[in-house]
């Protein structure tokens, strides 16, 4: 639900090696979310096996209230957004915004914003274990009828598969994954340890 690539400044992660290392920690669809660019989609042109994978492109859209994950049937997504206008934008759109890492200490989502959204990231895998036990704590407390995620934060080979989301209901396509986001049944988990 949440992995960098090269296209994000932070990572030096490249897609063959993801969609390999992928497949080795027995995951069945990965989840790209580069910071402010979906760049990563013109690579699929250039790759003829996604390793048996589904791999859906997003975002991570930085503002000034939080980052948040974006997956939107439009491959367009404005820029310069705040918070509230990103989140009426999608929703407009018919796609998913998900806070991200909403309780790191650095770039925390503002909880005003938190509690207008319908899913939450609840577990990050670069997060610091009492960041993760902040956001469970608020979601248990204030995220009645919110849904959750889990996500890598992959940045590096060895972070992919770490935490992950665990969907009932099988996804082959960007409208079935939207769709199970907004209605699904699926759960985070933490697969591997640091």
């Amino acid at each position: 639900m949440h992995i960098h690539t090269s296209f994000s400044p932070c990572s030096a992660l490249n897609i063959p090696t993801l969609l390999k290392k992928a497949r080795e920690v027995g995951l069945d669809g990965v989840c790209i979310t580069d910071h402010d660019t979906r760049a990563s989609q013109a690579m699929f042109s250039n790759i003829d096996n996604n390793q048996g994978l589904c791999v859906f492109i997003g975002m991570e859209y930085t503002t000034t209230k939080g980052d948040f994950l974006v997956f939107c049937p439009n491959e367009f997504i404005p820029s310069g957004m705040g918070a509230e206008g990103l989140i009426k934008w999608v929703n407009k759109e018919g796609g998913v915004v998900i806070p991200a890492h909403p309780f790191r200490k650095s770039r925390p989502t503002d909880l005003g914003v938190l509690s207008s959204v319908k899913i939450v990231e609840v577990l990050n895998g670069r997060n610091h274990p009492s960041e993760n036990e902040s956001c469970k704590n608020w979601f248990a407390q204030y995220g009645n009828g919110t849904r959750q995620i889990g996500g890598s934060d992959a940045h590096t080979p060895e972070e992919i598969g770490r935490i992950a989301t665990v969907f009932k209901k099988n996804i082959y396509d960007v409208e079935d994954f939207i769709n199970e986001l907004h209605t699904g049944n699926y759960t985070p988990r933490q697969l591997r340890y640091f």
